[in-house]
C-alpha cells in the first residue's frame, strides 16, 4: 500500500475581495469561492472608510445589501443568483423595516432566509447579512415543485 494518496479530484477555492467596500473587520475573507458557490462573510453596514452609515438598522441594512452586491459581483455573482442569507439583528424590532428594504434589493424570485436577533454583532452593528450565492451564467427555473420530484 502506499504511503501517500493520490486525489484526482481537484476544486478550487478563491479568495473574494471587493475593493468597494471596507476591509474585513478580523481574520477573514469577504467571500470564498469554492468551484460555482460563493460563501460570503457577514456583511456589515459601513461605508468603505469602515464607518457605519447614520440613521439605524434601515440605513445600516440598506447599506449592507449594497456592500452585499459588490462583493458578489467581485465573486462572478449577482444578486439574482443568491440560494440564501441569512440576516443578524441587535434588535429584532428593526425586522419589518429591514424586510422592506430587503425587498427592495430582492424584488422577485427572493433567496431562501434565516433571521435571528443576536445579543450583540461585531462593532456594535444594528445588522449583519451573510449569503450563498450561485457564480457564473445563471438560469431561473420557474417556481413550482422541482422536476424531480416524485408525484
Amino acid at each position: 500500500m502506499s504511503a501517500t494518496k493520490t486525489n484526482a479530484h481537484k476544486v478550487t477555492k478563491t479568495i473574494v475581495t471587493s475593493p468597494d467596500i471596507y476591509k474585513p473587520v478580523g481574520p477573514y475573507s469577504h467571500a470564498i469561492l469554492a468551484d460555482r458557490t460563493l460563501y460570503v462573510s457577514g456583511i456589515l453596514g459601513m461605508d468603505p472608510q469602515a464607518q457605519f452609515v447614520p440613521g439605524g438598522a434601515d440605513a445600516q441594512a440598506r447599506q449592507a445589501l449594497s456592500n452585499l452586491k459588490h462583493v458578489l459581483e467581485a465573486g462572478g455573482a449577482s444578486l439574482e443568483s443568491v440560494l440564501k442569507t441569512t440576516i443578524l439583528l441587535a434588535r429584532i424590532e428593526d425586522f419589518q423595516a429591514v424586510n422592506e428594504i430587503y425587498a427592495e434589493f430582492f424584488p422577485k424570485d427572493s433567496p431562501a432566509r434565516a433571521t435571528f436577533q443576536v445579543a450583540k454583532l461585531p462593532k456594535d452593528a444594528a445588522i449583519e447579512i451573510e449569503a450563498i450565492a450561485l457564480s457564473g451564467e445563471l438560469t431561473i427555473a420557474e417556481a413550482g415543485p422541482c422536476p424531480c420530484a416524485k408525484s
